[in-house]
């Protein structure tokens, strides 16, 4: 049985506030908005959480420019992963618009996304077809993924193409 949290149990200091998010950072990179929601789902104090994030700043431990860098460098190493997603993805860590423009937008050019996307498609296939049912599995999977429309219209017709030179 979970206990209630009461107000004499909630806590309230920065030092705690600082302990829980170094430990968390311990655990993985996070960006601000990810540690302000579980400071908050803690019962931290929104002043306290500020201050704690303020100084986790100045100390170069939370940096959402380079947590977004690494997010996105970590997902196209692992392949499969479009624009639109990544977007979305730091979208939901607290990461702002206009980091995700320069990090996202800048560093992934159409080409790049291009030949992520035919590397999934590739991946895929494996001397198969794509008519009918298979070529829409395929749009979806990569729209899925979050490549965008028009990568995905250029992959699907290129496929073909590929199969001939292969």
């Amino acid at each position: 049985m979970r206990r209630r949290k009461t107000r004499a149990s909630l806590p309230e200091g920065e030092d705690a506030a600082r302990e829980r998010c170094l430990r968390l950072l311990g655990l993985r990179a996070r960006s601000a908005g990810e540690l302000r929601e579980r400071l908050k789902s803690a019962g931290f104090a929104d002043e306290v959480i500020a201050s704690v994030l303020s100084d986790l700043g100045e100390a170069k431990l939370v940096d959402d420019e380079e947590f977004a860098r690494s997010w996105v460098a970590g997902r196209q190493a692992a392949g499969g992963a479009g624009r639109r997603k990544l977007r979305w993805e730091l979208r939901r860590k607290g990461i702002s618009n206009e980091i995700i423009a320069r990090v996202v937008d800048e560093g992934i050019d159409d080409e790049t996304e291009l030949r992520q996307a035919m590397a999934v498609v590739q991946g895929r296939l494996r001397g198969q077809g794509v008519e009918g049912k298979a070529r829409a599995r395929l749009q979806r999977l990569l729209l899925g993924r979050g490549f965008e429309h028009t990568t995905v219209d250029t992959v699907l017709r290129r496929i073909p193409e590929e199969a001939e030179h292969s």
